[in-house]
């Protein structure tokens, strides 16, 4: 025992925290990785055959991560774990070489096993990151706001809609998109209550639309001899024509809705500050209804056709802009005002100072 002895002090210590060995590991692994690719793509015809036993390299990848594991559990040597962990990482890299040609049974160019080396390295930086930040990545991670995770999903499924737009499937990318952005407007809470707003308002208008888009010829025939006789009949028009006018209506008025509680959020409190909150919401929704319905007046269809459409969107931005003043107030978040403290931050500047001294 005291030659083994002498034999291992050629061996430095191990550290208490054992930071090195995941380094030492993670470099084997790519080692053995990127040299068995190597080797393979050099030498496609190299093989090793005894018996009629096709012997691949990941039975030795195997052979290593079972001798390193059996030797780190009986013969655990604090000066020898180094090697184990070089030797555990060959393997490991062996065998993540040929992991495609294991679940596919005879690939061995299969994308798996890019998508394993990937993966390995992605689990073993996160891992390390977890490891020895733990508590910081807790800190930042958990303690985040919902507000503040609706805007991080948004983000991801909006970025992911580029894969659907990259094959050209274009629906499922603006489905996925529109998912995305819709997320992230909803994050902030005036978003939010002009999307239940827009939500009825967009049924008030939708529906509308559609019963006059449904009915205006028979509508249009009482009036027959009058200015308000139609132009043109709607008649020709499809009737899927019609519902995706009405689903279009419907989403313009989510979607426009979401916006325009932001704005609301900035302008509200601008103007009649005297007044109630629901009288400036119904300000802002006649606003809202003179520029974008009296704008759209003089249709095809005639005079009777644009005017009950812009009675139909009276009554919507009318119901938007009640219903914005009532869900405004419940979404609001309520934030406290901190004032800052001149006396305090000066002592703390001076603590901070004579820490550095």
């Amino acid at each position: 025992m005291g030659f083994l002895r002498r034999q291992l002090s050629i061996f430095a210590p191990l550290s208490i925290n054992r930071r090195g060995l995941s380094f030492l590991g993670t470099l084997g692994f790519m080692t053995g990785f990127f040299s068995a690719r190597l080797f393979a793509v050099q030498n496609p015809n190299v093989v090793v055959v005894q018996g009629g036993i096709h012997f691949h390299h990941f039975w030795y990848g195997l052979g290593m991560v079972t001798l390193a594991g059996w030797l780190g559990i009986a013969f655990n040597r604090p000066r020898l774990v180094r090697t184990y962990a070089i030797v555990f990482g060959l393997g490991a890299g062996l065998i993540g070489d040929e992991v495609g040609l294991l679940l596919t049974f005879g690939d061995y160019q299969s994308s798996l096993t890019t998508d394993f080396f990937v993966g390995v390295i992605g689990f073993i930086i996160l891992a390390s990151t977890l490891v020895r930040y733990r508590k910081i990545v807790m800190k930042d991670v958990t303690h985040t706001t919902w507000n503040e995770r609706l805007i991080y999903i948004g983000i991801n499924l909006a970025g992911l809609s580029a894969i659907f737009f990259a094959v050209n499937s274009i629906t499922p990318g603006l489905v996925l998109a529109a998912v995305g952005i819709i997320l992230i407007i909803s994050a902030f809470e005036a978003a939010r209550a002009g999307i239940a707003a827009g939500m009825i308002s967009g049924s008030i208008a939708g529906l509308g639309n559609f019963l006059l888009a449904e009915n205006y010829d028979v509508i249009g025939r009482t009036f027959e001899g009058t200015p308000f006789a139609p132009t043109s009949a709607i008649e020709s028009l499809a009737a899927t024509t019609i519902y995706i006018l009405a689903v279009d209506v419907f989403l313009a008025g989510v979607a426009g809705g979401a916006i325009l509680g932001l704005i609301f959020a900035r302008v509200h409190d601008r103007y009649l500050k005297g007044r109630s909150l629901r009288t400036r919401g119904i300000l802002f929704g006649m606003v809202l209804w003179m520029f974008l319905s009296l704008t759209s007046f003089g249709s095809e269809f005639g005079l009777l056709y644009d005017t009950l459409s812009i009675v139909i969107g009276l009554l919507a931005y009318l119901a938007y802009g009640i219903l914005l003043a009532q869900f405004f107030p419940r979404f609001k978040r309520s934030i406290a005002e901190t004032r800052k403290d001149p006396v305090g931050q000066e002592n703390r500047l001076q603590n901070a100072s004579q820490g550095e001294v």
